[in-house]
């Protein structure tokens, strides 16, 4: 594939959502998350400006991540 498509397809799209610690499901992969705690707190929900730049912060975050190499399973699809 060439570099163009490389880059397309290695885009990543997230998200923030308020969640309660206690209805988590505990599963075998793990991820570091004291890095995202210090970017997402609840105050950047309050405003509109606030939350893009805590996605922006996530979005570089995993995509170095991906480009790294590591954790290849967790940007991999799910297969039913």
């Amino acid at each position: 594939m060439g570099k163009k498509r490389v880059a397309k397809r290695s885009k990543v799209k997230p998200f923030i959502k308020v969640i309660n610690y206690n209805h988590m499901m505990p599963t075998r992969y793990g991820l570091e998350l004291e890095s995202l705690k210090s970017v997402v707190t609840l105050d950047s929900f309050k405003e509109p400006t606030q939350r893009e730049e805590a996605k922006k912060a996530i979005k570089k975050l995993f995509e170095e991540r991906y480009n790294s190499g590591k954790n290849k399973w967790f940007f991999s699809k799910l297969r039913f």
